[in-house]
């Protein structure tokens, strides 16, 4: 149910409200120092946990509600949700890439993270391919339709040039990292465009 949503979205809210307060008193200002019990120790690891938690819930829950309606494309598939959250994933783990990069993150978190974003990127070409066939013979009206945006900015530009950049490391010193995790961002935000605009106007 949509109360279910909303519920997780408001305790999310809470959880990242009470992050925030937390790194706060990590930024060293004056008097903010005792709230850094926020992000350490057990109440900070629990709610780091917790806020983690529902943040996977709502990378879901907006697939999983669009297709429980009775709207083309959205309810022709099961994978809907699944498609959400590995892309949401992905995108969130180019986001952390780009934050790391301008606080200067060590190189090894900085690894971990592409390794991380590449794996997802491969389970979210996976589900993607899963979707297209779950979708049965409306696959095909889809396609015809937004088949080229769909391979050209969500397969090429949002999962299969980062990957490229990132195995090659075609583009010379530090332009690697923050133009592939900004080509994932582009392509989270094109099949999320795709998504929407595909029902709205069949």
């Amino acid at each position: 149910p949509m109360s279910v949503g909303s519920w997780a979205l408001a305790l999310f809210g809470a959880f990242a409200f009470l992050s925030f307060v937390g790194a706060l008193g990590e930024s060293g200002r004056p008097g903010l120092a005792p709230l850094v019990v926020l992000r350490r120790g057990v109440l900070g690891e629990v709610i780091t946990v917790l806020g983690g938690l529902l943040g996977f819930f709502l990378a879901g829950y907006t697939g999983v509600l669009l297709a429980v309606t009775n709207r083309p494309i959205w309810s022709d598939t099961p994978l809907l949700g699944v498609l959400f959250l590995v892309s949401a994933a992905s995108i969130s783990a180019a986001a952390l890439i780009l934050l790391g990069l301008r606080r200067g993150i060590p190189a090894y978190s900085l690894s971990w993270l592409e390794r991380i974003d590449g794996w997802l990127m491969l389970l979210e070409l996976l589900v993607l391919i899963a979707f297209v066939v779950s979708l049965g013979p409306v696959a095909r009206v889809w396609l015809r339709a937004w088949g080229a945006l769909l391979v050209v900015g969500v397969v090429f530009v949002g999962i299969l040039l980062p990957l490229a950049l990132r195995w090659r490391r075609w583009l010379p010193g530090r332009l690697t990292a923050p133009t592939a995790a900004l080509l994932v961002l582009v392509g989270g935000f094109i099949l999320r465009v795709v998504i929407v605009l595909s029902s709205e106007s069949a």
